[in-house]
């Protein structure tokens, strides 16, 4: 049997969620507010968080013209992260997005994990080629999007959450 497209980029993003899932495993709580002195990158959460917040928003909001789960679906009360008004991860938000309720916002995290592979479980492989005006990439394909905006936005933003985690004395990577 032939391996198509659609399982490709179902395999790609189910990795990619996975070890953003397994970086977060070992991240205790007194970590995620911490900040490095004269840095520019924002918390542990506020990385994690946008990297969720932005695949919810891409998914929904840009290929299905419908809220983000984080709205539609009450995850603010539960969280206690506010999703920023945009996708940007600006300083000013990221300092702001402090207490993380951590096991709620991977709940969350679940839940638009799932609801990006039945979307994309439920995609012909005529669909991957319907374009979208994305704003900050141009028109692209469906296709595109997710594998070179949600796939690599997730693996970019993980070295990040590794990255930090090690400066902070933890380990990183979970391999």
């Amino acid at each position: 049997m032939a391996t198509t497209a659609i399982t490709l980029l179902r395999q790609q993003l189910a990795g990619y969620h996975q070890i953003l899932e397994q970086t977060m495993d070992d991240c205790p709580a007194d970590a995620l507010d911490r900040t490095l002195p004269g840095a520019t990158i924002g918390t542990i959460a506020s990385v994690y968080a946008h990297t969720v917040f932005s695949e919810d928003h891409i998914l929904h909001g840009m290929l299905q013209g419908k809220p983000p789960l984080y709205g539609a679906h009450g995850w603010a009360s539960r969280t206690n992260v506010a999703m920023p008004a945009g996708e940007e991860l600006s300083l000013e938000w990221s300092r702001a997005a402090k207490k993380m309720d951590l096991p709620a916002f991977r709940e969350y995290a679940k839940a638009v994990y799932a609801a990006t592979d039945a979307y994309v479980a439920g995609l012909s492989e005529s669909d991957l080629d319907r374009t979208v005006d994305t704003g900050f990439v141009g028109v692209q394909s469906v296709a595109f999007i997710l594998s070179n905006v949600l796939a690599w936005h997730a693996a970019e933003h993980n070295g990040e959450l590794a990255a930090l985690k090690g400066a902070f004395g933890l380990k990183g990577l979970p391999f």
